[in-house]
């Protein structure tokens, strides 16, 4: 279960920083760029816990 967890954050947070890259294009706004931030450390942090979980 826990790696369906961690397949469905991955999932999401990808969608998310899709969808934040597209609002970003043409524009500077910095509240967006330090969310797309915080989506990429949740995308790579949940990247590395697949990572350990599959090597298990």
């Amino acid at each position: 279960m826990f790696r369906e967890e961690i397949e469905m954050t991955l999932e999401c947070a990808v969608k998310v920083r899709k969808h934040l890259v597209r609002l970003l294009e043409g524009n500077s706004n910095s509240e967006l760029e330090a969310q797309l931030q915080y989506v990429n450390s949740l995308i790579m942090e949940a990247d590395s816990m697949q990572s350990k979980v599959l090597a298990a």
